[in-house]
């Protein structure tokens, strides 16, 4: 983020929106993702994805070229589309693992490894980031990834075996354009409340659509007979303790990666300094999602999720303890003890909300699980960023400000560790097809 800035001239706002325009459109893709790959093939839409992912890219590279407040606007477009592809690669292959395996243990170890990828290709992207930004600029990250996808459309997902469910199913364009808007109106009204006040026309005017649109678009699913997301699923007390714990997680991750990467670029740390201590995030929460399989076979899922929200916390708090000089022994074990905490919650959410409803609405949960999380990180550079923010515009040094935001954050884990676990160990509702 410190080379963006310091490349366009952007705002704290205008980088809040580089990571927000990719989490905001990845969430309106996966549900849709989900039900057109169930009508038209996962496979397709998986190529779809990617070859929207590789427009984005080509539109990263022009932003570089494109100076002031027309750059950062030409980037936003950039992470919209490649956060559109995103969303309906992850809802295509989740759907491909879920419909391939054979058995419930094979199952939660294709989903583990599913999200043990994606947290690899997170962790992975600092490292090229920071190499990229040292050695030529932050736009020249764009093409080796467009090469990467390419590479990916050729070898990889054309010679995936095609899968669809197409029975009872319809587009339900209405569930997907309102839960769409509404993403966006709630993520612009908080992004506006942090930069022009909570009593500003623009906050009040967002906040207050994408509430009224997102309760149309649970009125609509209500009453669509092919609805995009069941509310029924909520009345499962598994499938919606494993959605809070998703969601906050990658809301924390996504605020965390944010602030500190402000925070080092304050120290002067150069972008390969900022990938490599945030690798321990990543790297953390990689080993755990790799583990996860393993543990949930020996303690169960609900067991494992609910100790990933409690070992989270622990990391946040341990980085109360950093400074404004601590280096990068002052924030690699706190990193991935937090990594480690995220990646066992997020490898077994999924697992989680897909055994807790009937197996007719599995394909629906794990593609709901995945929207709820996304919509987290999609909140969550806007949300924490705010807070960042407004404690330095108060005064606060920089350490001060993650301070704060990492005490937030840690209060908000434990508080969804409790609600979880009286979630996952009470009695569930059942939940009918």
């Amino acid at each position: 983020m410190g080379a963006v800035r310091a490349g366009t001239g952007a705002s704290t706002a205008g980088l809040q929106w580089v990571s927000a325009a990719f989490t905001v459109a990845l969430v309106g893709a996966v549900l849709s993702g989900g039900v057109l790959g169930d009508l038209h093939g996962r496979r397709r839409v998986a190529l779809g994805g990617l070859g929207l992912t590789v427009v984005g890219t080509v539109l990263g590279f022009l932003a570089g070229g494109v100076a002031g407040g027309v750059g950062i606007s030409v980037l936003w477009a950039a992470q919209a589309a490649a956060g559109l592809g995103a969303g309906l690669v992850m809802s295509a292959t989740l759907a491909l693992v879920a419909s391939t395996a054979v058995g419930v243990v094979a199952r939660d170890r294709g989903i583990a490894a599913w999200a043990a990828a994606n947290v690899l290709g997170l962790g992975g992207g600092p490292f090229l980031s920071g190499v990229v930004a040292e050695r030529a600029g932050w736009y020249w990250l764009y093409p080796p990834i467009a090469v990467l996808t390419v590479v990916v459309m050729v070898f990889g997902a054309s010679r995936a075996l095609e899968s669809s469910a197409p029975e009872g199913r319809s587009a339900d364009w209405a569930g997907q354009v309102s839960g769409a808007v509404g993403v966006v109106a709630l993520v612009y009204g908080v992004i506006s409340g942090g930069v022009s006040g909570w009593g500003s026309v623009q906050a009040l005017v967002g906040l207050g659509v994408g509430v009224v649109v997102l309760g149309v678009f649970v009125v609509v699913e209500q009453r669509s007979a092919t609805p995009l997301l069941r509310p029924a699923l909520f009345a499962s007390r598994g499938f919606s303790a494993a959605g809070l714990a998703a969601m906050v997680v990658l809301f924390t991750i996504v605020g965390v990666v944010f602030v500190l990467s402000l925070f080092f670029a304050h120290q002067e740390v150069p972008p390969l300094g900022i990938a490599v201590r945030l690798a321990c995030l990543f790297g953390g929460n990689a080993v755990a999602s790799f583990a996860a399989a393993r543990l949930q076979a020996v303690f169960g899922p609900k067991v494992v999720l609910t100790a990933g929200l409690l070992v989270a916390a622990a990391g946040l708090v341990a980085l109360l303890g950093t400074t404004d000089t601590s280096g990068l022994g002052g924030f690699s074990w706190r990193l991935l003890v937090t990594g480690a905490g995220c990646g066992l919650v997020i490898a077994t959410s999924t697992a989680v909300a897909v055994q807790s409803v009937p197996g007719e609405l599995a394909g629906m949960a794990g593609a709901a699980n995945n929207a709820v999380r996304q919509l987290g990180g999609a909140l969550g550079a806007a949300v924490v960023g705010v807070v960042f923010a407004a404690r330095l515009h108060a005064g606060a040094g920089h350490a001060d400000a993650v301070h704060t935001c990492a005490t937030a954050l840690a209060a908000l884990l434990l508080g969804t560790a409790a609600v979880t676990a009286v979630l996952l160990f009470a009695r569930r509702a059942p939940v009918t097809a």
